[in-house]
């Protein structure tokens, strides 16, 4: 019986205009009732999930949620950091040189607050971008050594096809130094290396003495592909792209057609 559920948020659990379906919320609540663990995993900040937990009725004790990839988890109830790996000041300043020589708009991820030196113009049209608290300034006078500024995720932002560009003019040592994914087409993603969604999974599963065979995982996105090989059930989206779909063992339908309840309900609820 599978006992834990990791499911990605945007083009996964949301609708295309980040809404939760009714039938979602309704099918997940019945998970949680009969002691399911439903972790959000996203490259979201937390607070950037709240929302998400509240209507969800996720924040109990022993639940999770998984952010930046899986640099950092909280459990919902308490709001406790279980587990944090920022990036160090040179790495961070040695992606902000990338950056900026290949001329690309940046987002630099703490904690609480974005960091920006101009919002991007794909940010002010994205639906996505709804509810990012911008810190607005030169990287220069950030002081990365202070707590409330450590980043554990950075991302190049742009259009799909120069995102496509720029990706092939990253250096290789950079693809060796940090791991680097995307979580949208029209964002690039360096966090530490070895951070990934899948052993952040690894960590609650270790916490909670659950199994790896017990643990279903949904996605739809080049980030989520570690943690569908790594679960016993990995499930891709219907609207998934073709290397997310060649590593699941299943597919469901869309992000707009309910497909993380259906999951739930075909693999959890109707097994009992």
């Amino acid at each position: 019986m599978y006992k834990l559920v990791a499911t990605d948020l945007d083009g996964t659990l949301v609708t295309d205009d980040k809404k939760l379906m009714e039938q979602t919320i309704q099918t997940i609540q019945k998970a949680v009732e009969k002691n399911i663990k439903i972790v959000l995993s996203s490259a979201r900040s937390f607070y950037r999930l709240e929302s998400y937990i509240d209507k969800l009725d996720l924040r109990k004790k022993g639940q999770y949620t998984i952010c930046f990839n899986g640099a950092m988890i909280v459990e919902n109830f308490s709001q406790k950091v279980e587990y944090a790996k920022h990036l160090e000041k040179e790495e961070i300043l040695e992606i902000i040189s990338l950056g900026k020589n290949l001329q690309i708009p940046m987002m630099l991820y703490a904690k609480e607050q974005n960091y920006v030196e101009e919002i991007p113009d794909i940010l002010l049209k994205n639906k996505n971008a709804k509810g990012i608290r911008y810190q607005i300034g030169a990287f220069e006078k950030i002081d990365f050594n202070q707590e409330e500024n450590y980043i554990y995720r950075i991302a190049f932002i742009d259009t799909f096809e120069r995102i496509n560009d720029i990706r092939k003019k990253i250096p290789l040592e950079f693809f060796q130094k940090y791991e680097i994914t995307s979580s949208s087409p029209q964002y690039i993603e360096f966090v530490k290396k070895g951070i990934k969604k899948s052993e952040a999974i690894k960590f609650i599963i270790e916490q909670c003495h659950i199994k790896q065979s017990e643990v279903i995982a949904i996605g739809d996105s080049e980030n989520d592909i570690e943690m569908l090989k790594f679960a016993g059930l990995g499930v891709a989206m219907e609207n998934a792209n073709f290397d997310v779909k060649e590593n699941a063992n299943f597919i469901t339908t869309s992000n707009n057609q309910n497909g993380v309840g259906k999951v739930i309900e075909t693999f959890i609820l109707q097994e009992e």
